[in-house]
């Protein structure tokens, strides 16, 4: 087989062809790499005068008058300066101004320029201004640029001004991240703003998200909602004053705190939520409400707490708890002097008080007039007395039960002094009035009344017999010491039994129920359910 030699110069002239463009690439990238080594070295642009003193500053240009200086993108002015051309260094003094590209300016009296590769930082000293992207000025008398990395350093005081925000930051020690726009601040560190102010000792905000993040003890002050929020560690969004706190953080003010695990606020909706081990604490109301999990409106005063909630009352002498599934909060009046609130609780409640115990399906308490309302099988006992009825309302004095009002089916248990026999009154409706020591002075029953009673004998306190009485209105009066003082009845019908000749079953009404055994005994018992379908 032969090859032509047009075949054999076309087949050659492809070879040369391809070796001269590699040696081109070649060329040039071995130029781009020397262009590159002389973008690293420092330029001495322009002086006034140039003099050396090779006994004093050997190896040094002593420049004054006009000095600019360039490098790697940079461009610096000053008075005067000492250049090591060598080392590629230089002092500057006197109305220092560096200026790299269009997106930071830096002013001061002093500044020493290390322009080495493997270093390239700028130190400035005395009256040093940072300008960066028009918008954020950093104002220190001692910085520190390394421009490998892009960060300032200022270790003797900085005062950060962010225009757009309109956000101030002082700190003793601090740091910025020209890159990310990301700035560290340490040991007495104020954030501020027309509206809010945060005081702690290390801060991390963020200019782009206009996001600091809290990491030790601090707290933030709102100067236009008049809060203030306690914490170790969280978030505050300045764009939309909005909150996000751990570590059992605290928001408060004048009339109401929250804490919490985890609480997070937002100042446009004026919504809180707390999540884990939430204390809301009403201290015009002087009640408190616990829950894991809690939300609450300022500007409508609504709150809902569930999950392990109580609500402690702590307006009178004694102190009242509750626990139910649920409790919801409404407030009216609200920023009034005449404010109160109303607590709707409800599935499984149950309540403690020294003098006075409840458990029912749902309950209203209502601050205005220290009341009660007891809905679907509710059970009230006061001492040694328990009432019963479809709903049952409770005026409270300062340390003990003021009033009682049963509204259907309304049952009056009190058990005697022998724990075998029990005083007892039902009718359709029925009240019951209390002295201060909280006992019972005064019981009107109205409606189908019916009665069974054991009067006592006054000198040994034994018991006479049986008084079985029916009639349509009763009113009885009590002693202090819980006897008898005198009863008034209409109409009425009654038999006396002596102690050995009741009937059986005539001790106890039809609708006798005594429910001990599901009685709250203590405030810790509020959390464990028994109702009526638990009585043994």
């Amino acid at each position: 087989m032969t090859t032509s030699y047009d075949t054999y110069r076309h087949l050659y002239g492809h070879r040369i062809l391809f070796l001269v463009l590699c040696l081109f690439v070649v060329t040039l990238s071995a130029t781009a790499q020397r262009r590159q080594a002389k973008d690293q070295k420092v330029y001495l642009d322009h002086a006034d005068q140039l003099m050396y003193d090779q006994y004093k500053k050997p190896n040094i240009q002593i420049v004054k008058g006009n000095v600019a200086f360039r490098h790697a993108g940079t461009t610096l002015r000053c008075d005067s300066a000492y250049f090591n051309e060598r080392d590629n260094t230089f002092e500057a003094f006197g109305h220092v101004r560096m200026n790299q590209h269009d997106t930071l300016t830096l002013t001061s009296d002093y500044a020493w320029y290390d322009g080495r590769p493997e270093r390239e930082m700028v130190f400035a000293r005395k009256n040093v201004v940072v300008t960066h992207r028009k918008t954020s000025v950093l104002k220190t008398d001692s910085l520190n640029y390394d421009r490998k990395f892009n960060y300032v350093f200022y270790a003797e005081g900085g005062h950060y001004h962010d225009s757009k925000k309109n956000v101030d930051l002082v700190s003793d020690w601090g740091r910025y991240n020209l890159d990310t726009r990301e700035a560290s601040a340490y040991f007495n560190v104020t954030l501020k703003s027309p509206d809010y102010e945060i005081r702690t000792d290390t801060l991390y905000y963020d200019d782009r998200e206009g996001r600091a993040q809290i990491v030790s003890p601090s707290t933030i002050y709102s100067h236009k909602d008049g809060y203030q929020i306690i914490s170790s560690n969280g978030y505050y969004y300045m764009n939309g004053d909005r909150t996000e706190m751990f570590d059992r953080s605290m928001i408060e003010n004048a009339a109401r705190s929250v804490v919490g695990d985890s609480l997070y606020y937002d100042s446009a909706t004026k919504i809180s939520r707390g999540i884990g081990n939430v204390v809301y604490v009403d201290k015009r109301n002087k009640n408190e409400l616990h829950a894991d999990y809690f939300t609450y409106d300022e500007r409508t005063g609504a709150g809902v707490a569930t999950q392990n909630a109580m609500f402690m009352d702590y307006s009178q002498k004694d102190t009242l708890y509750l626990h139910a599934d649920t409790m919801r909060v409404q407030a009216f009046n609200i920023d009034t002097d005449s404010v109160y609130r109303e607590v709707y609780c409800y599935n499984k409640v149950r309540a403690y008080r020294r003098d006075v115990q409840a458990v029912c399906d749902s309950l209203v308490i209502c601050s205005r007039d220290s009341s009660l309302t007891m809905y679907v099988d509710p059970i009230l006992w006061n001492g040694g007395r328990q009432l019963l009825g479809n709903q049952i309302l409770v005026y409270m004095n300062d340390s003990t039960l003021r009033e009682a009002h049963v509204t259907g089916n309304a049952l009056s248990i009190e058990m005697m002094s022998d724990r075998e026999h029990y005083n007892q009154v039902a009718s359709k409706i029925m009240h019951s009035f209390f002295d201060q020591e909280g006992n019972l002075r005064r019981n009107v029953a109205e409606g189908n009344v019916m009665v069974v009673y054991f009067p006592m004998d006054d000198k040994d306190s034994s018991l006479i017999g049986l008084n079985y009485t029916e009639t349509d209105t009763m009113r009885m009066y009590i002693s202090p010491e819980r006897k008898l003082e005198k009863i008034w009845m209409a109409k009425a019908e009654g038999t006396l039994y002596p102690m050995t000749q009741i009937p059986p079953g005539q001790d106890h009404l039809p609708q006798f129920a005594w429910y001990d055994e599901v009685r709250p005994v203590s405030k810790e018992d509020i959390f464990i359910w028994r109702g009526k379908g638990n009585k043994k």
